[in-house]
């Protein structure tokens, strides 16, 4: 193994962890409905560390296919977060969200 190739697995592994604590502390602040911060936090560090393992154990794996395995866990994380701020409300489509946030102030 390289210096290049532990450096630059040193450097995701970093990443990752400043990620996942992120996502821990956004998850605690914002009251995500499903799972629990640390589940969240977990599923981050999960995701990223298996796009290490494959990009360090396969070589030949296609660049994008391993970006994607690693963004997974923050996606899925970032969906999750805007369902639970945005509620189930039905969706109006004659108007934006912006523009009925706005109608609702006016009421008031």
């Amino acid at each position: 193994m390289s210096f290049t190739t532990v450096l630059g697995g040193g450097a995701v592994a970093l990443l990752a962890a400043l990620a996942a604590a992120f996502v821990y502390r956004d998850a605690a602040r914002v009251g995500v409905d499903l799972g629990s911060p640390p589940l969240w936090a977990a599923l981050v560090v999960a995701t990223s560390g298996a796009g290490l393992i494959t990009a360090l154990l396969v070589p030949d794996a296609p660049l994008p296919g391993v970006l994607v395995l690693v963004a997974l866990g923050p996606l899925l994380y970032l969906l999750e977060r805007d369902d639970s701020m945005h509620g189930d409300d039905p969706a109006d489509p004659t108007r934006l969200p912006s523009e009925s946030e706005r109608a609702d102030d006016s009421e008031e």
